[in-house]
């Protein structure tokens, strides 16, 4: 069995593995985008081209000029990146379980950081879709996704910068059994 690219990063330590969220950001553009060879960086680039995808799916559902069978075939396609998403933030939380297992610290971050990574893989696809329309309306909307991306970046360094000092922990992941449940 072929290991994947976060099992094999498991003998990492920690502190010169966890990317910082510009790196994460960057890597959503796809694997090229990052120099070297993190693990969850690649799980990272197929998390980015499954929101991307995602978001493409959405807005055909949201088209109120679509046919049923176009709106349904794009239904169908949301289910199945919903799913894939969740088994990728999965993996992340694999790795981050091996990376920092059971904390002794006090301070409990409130979700997982696969789940974290996926949003900020959500915020960052709709950037890039609103980015590309060139109606004026999107304008603004696109400002504050941009905005809301740019918050959720400064946390997720916080998290990492208070996982790497020891100051806070996160959840403890235990994989869902018997169906598969989009996060």
């Amino acid at each position: 069995m072929t290991e994947t690219p976060l099992e094999q990063g498991k003998t990492m330590n920690a502190a010169g593995v966890i990317p910082r969220a510009s790196l994460v950001v960057r890597a959503f553009n796809g694997p090229r985008e990052v120099d070297g060879g993190h693990p969850v960086l690649a799980v990272v680039a197929d998390l980015g081209a499954e929101h991307r995808a995602r978001t493409e799916a959405q807005r055909i559902v949201s088209d109120p000029c679509r046919d049923d069978h176009a709106i349904a075939a794009a239904l169908r396609a949301l289910h199945d990146h919903d799913v894939t998403r969740s088994r990728l933030a999965e993996q992340i939380d694999v790795w981050a379980t091996g990376q920092f297992g059971e904390s002794g610290a006090r301070l409990l971050h409130t979700e997982r950081l696969g789940q974290l990574v996926d949003r900020l893989a959500a915020l960052w696809a709709w950037s890039r879709l609103l980015a590309e329309d060139d109606d004026p309306a999107a304008r603004d909307p696109a400002k504050l996704v941009l905005h809301r991306l740019g918050e959720l970046c400064i946390g997720y360094d916080d998290l990492v910068t208070d996982l790497l000092s020891g100051r806070r922990r996160l959840p403890v992941y235990q994989a869902l059994t018997g169906h598969d449940v989009a996060a």
